[in-house]
């Protein structure tokens, strides 16, 4: 079985069975290596928040990465700041200046993503690539509208769904591939932080209805899209429920389960048949902001399973346990696999070093987005514009009937 677009480790060339492409092989053994040879792009940087620090820091990690300009919506001195402290020659006091920037090739945007569909149409129409942070918008709509705008462009665009970015992602998406697990028939993956440890309550975005916050919109995308990559076919439905704060009207806490079918001409098992290669499958992702979690990963396989352990988001640590032949349940090989970080340079320090855990990684997606943008490609195989699309449906129908349209809880503070 082969799992969507993904890039191997090794040099393998595979299929996404949703969308029948093929493509190479865009990692590297050495990963240090494989960021030193990405290709020359220059990048404006839209926003001057946190995640807007992290990955701007993260480019210093790629000599050929050339920050040329940051803007901030409505603040000059704010995008001024932001200029000194990360050595950006241009800074500008409105998203508009900076997309009419000559110079500026692609434009990364890490702002409050209420303004995902304004602002990436922007910076489409003013005919520059875009890289769009998490999420890609707001509804399904909305993210067909702009892959559909890029595509009718002819400009690259991608969420930045960084995950798919790390090695220890491409070793197990390779893993899947190869069936070192057997055919995989569930995934469990969790993400929940005590958001108040962080965020200001009530005053922060994450708790804003009127900005999108909530969990969902926040979290839900990272373990929905990394159960796609586990099986050949699309989810065929979704049950969802969630928690609704009762003072700001957000989600806090919710539960999505997937259930994907068998793919066209899989045959069904009679009654005592072994139920291996049917390639059906169950996945259970819970998320949220109420307390603190393992963050871990787990792909279950006829054969074994695969542990990607915490921070599964952004991780460096992979368990794999394979089924002895022959054996009764509970017999395996494990084997661990560790993948170090980029090495964070004295220029990172210098200017304040990152805000969230292991973003240095954010290096991975952006030498994969220079290389696709250099070989005229509109999208990464890691991870697709139907692949965002597909989460966005989900997120949709988990806003619908999970969160808020059908009498949840609702929990005062």
């Amino acid at each position: 079985m082969d799992p969507m677009a993904i890039s191997a480790p090794l040099d393998v060339v595979l299929t996404n069975t949703a969308s029948g492409k093929a493509y190479e092989d865009y990692a590297s053994p050495d990963h240090n290596s494989f960021l030193l040879s990405t290709p020359p792009l220059k990048w404006g940087i839209l926003g001057t928040g946190r995640i807007c620090n992290d990955f701007t820091q993260s480019l210093k990690l790629i000599p050929s990465a050339e920050v040329v300009a940051c803007a901030s919506r409505n603040s000059l001195p704010g995008a001024e700041g932001f200029a000194e402290k990360h050595g950006i020659p241009r800074s500008y006091g409105t998203y508009e200046q900076m997309c009419g920037d000559e110079d500026v090739e692609i434009v990364y945007v890490g702002n409050v993503h209420l303004f995902r569909r304004e602002v990436g149409e922007m910076v489409l129409k003013a005919g520059k690539h875009c890289l769009l942070e998490k999420p890609i918008a707001l509804s399904k709509s909305d993210a067909v509208y702009l892959t559909s705008l890029a595509s009718s462009l002819n400009l690259f665009l991608s969420e930045g769904m960084w995950t798919r970015y790390f090695p220890a992602i491409e070793h197990v998406r390779s893993l899947i591939s190869d069936c070192k697990i057997g055919t995989v028939t569930a995934f469990k993956s969790d993400f929940h932080f005590h958001t108040p440890d962080q965020e200001s309550y009530p005053g922060s975005p994450l708790y804003d209805p009127r900005l999108a916050g909530g969990s969902a919109m926040y979290l839900a995308s990272y373990p929905i899209s990394g159960s796609l990559c586990c099986f050949p076919t699309w989810p065929d439905k979704v049950v969802c429920n969630g928690i609704i704060d009762g003072a700001t009207g957000v989600d806090t806490q919710g539960t999505i389960s997937l259930r994907f079918p068998p793919p066209p001409g899989a045959a069904s098992a009679a009654p005592g048949e072994r139920l291996d290669g049917m390639g059906g499958g169950m996945a259970n992702l819970d998320f949220g902001f109420l307390g603190e979690s393992a963050e871990e990963t787990t792909i279950i396989g006829t054969g074994g399973r695969i542990v990607v352990h915490g921070p599964a988001h952004c991780p460096t640590k992979v368990t794999v346990h394979v089924k002895v032949p022959g054996s009764v349940r509970g017999e395996a090989s494990v084997t661990e696999a560790e993948f170090p970080l980029p090495r964070v340079t004295e220029e990172v320090r210098e200017s304040g070093g990152f805000y969230y855990p292991n973003s240095q990684g954010l290096a991975y997606e952006a030498s994969a987005v220079a290389r696709c943008v250099a070989r005229g490609e509109r999208e990464t195989p890691q991870y697709t514009a139907e692949e965002s699309v597909k989460v966005m449906e989900i997120i949709d129908e988990y806003r619908k009937h999970g969160a808020g349209l059908c009498g949840l809880f609702r929990c005062q503070r």
